[in-house]
């Protein structure tokens, strides 16, 4: 009897936890434990294994329905690529992680890219120097806003800026560019949101991406945002700014960026978000060496290209 009492609580707890991740409020806790649906699911999962070859059903059928419910809530808002060959513009994108010193293997791995446009992160007083350094032979349109708090930021590009400025947003410095990329103005957009470390960063970050989908709001211009948003597509923050700005997500289901252990990561830090009248033909993550994020690289296409 006491087995199968502490088997019944065990399931008891497994199904009360999955609910509590699945239908917390989008408030500061259970946003952090929120973000991490997809790999809570896939425990859940191999809970119901291991209990299945242990013949605990009850546990069995709470994990299965623990991972459901968690599954269910993951809602993945992204643009199919739609496999052109031959990109209008590819966007690289690397967080490189500020006190990261393998300066040479990261540049490498952006001009192995062969993107027209090369976002970096967490650009400090060093990294602003070896980006300059390394990329500009290539990339001769630079804008670098360094920082020392992680938040510095740079935009490398092969076309010519017509334009190009920094918007401070909260304390972050985001970069605005336009370019021509077949006969069309296309805004570039370059963010890095704060990250949600504590309740005042969290309303910083959620104040940071409200402004900034007000400010793109109604407005019709091909744009493309890149950056560490430092939010998931199923958080009430990312679907608030998609619906503000119009932009849709790129971000495939299997799509992970932070924290990158080899080839593999956790959860979907990193972005490209798209205007309606554009669509990805290609999306793929890729190693940066010394950093804790995995990069981003989008090939896209732009009107009477797109399908």
């Amino acid at each position: 009897m006491d087995k199968k009492f502490r088997e019944l609580c065990s399931a008891m707890i497994l199904l009360t936890a999955a609910l509590v991740m699945a239908f917390s409020p989008d408030a500061y806790v259970p946003m952090l434990a929120r973000a991490f649906l997809v790999p809570a699911a896939v425990v859940f999962a191999g809970i119901a294994v291991v209990s299945a070859w242990r013949r605990k059903w009850w546990v069995v059928q709470s994990a299965v329905v623990g991972c459901a419910i968690m599954a269910l809530q993951v809602h993945m808002p992204f643009t199919k690529a739609n496999g052109e060959v031959g990109p209008d513009l590819r966007v690289f994108h690397m967080n490189v992680l500020q006190p990261n010193t393998a300066f040479d293997a990261a540049i490498n791995e952006a001009l192995r890219s062969d993107a027209d446009v090369i976002s970096v992160q967490e650009v400090g007083p060093e990294w602003a120097c070896a980006l300059r350094e390394g990329l500009q032979a290539e990339y001769p349109y630079t804008h670098v806003e360094e920082r020392t708090n992680c938040y510095g930021i740079a935009l490398f590009s092969k076309l010519p800026f017509n334009s190009v400025r920094t918007i401070v947003l909260r304390g972050a410095p985001f970069i605005e560019a336009f370019v021509t990329v077949q006969g069309r103005s296309v805004r570039l957009l370059a963010v890095h949101a704060t990250s949600p470390i504590s309740y005042r960063h969290f309303r910083r970050r959620n104040e940071q991406l409200g402004r900034l989908g007000e400010y793109l709001a109604h407005d019709d211009m091909a744009t493309v945002l890149v950056g560490d948003l430092n939010t998931v597509p199923w958080d009430g923050s990312f679907r608030r700014f998609c619906a503000r700005s119009g932009l849709t997500s790129t971000t495939p289901l299997l799509q992970r960026t932070w924290p990158s252990v080899g080839p593999f990561a956790a959860i979907p830090l990193d972005h490209v978000l798209i205007s309606p009248i554009i669509r990805p033909s290609a999306l793929h993550t890729v190693n940066v060496p010394g950093s804790d994020h995995r990069g981003l690289i989008a090939d896209l296409h732009f009107a009477a290209h797109a399908q």
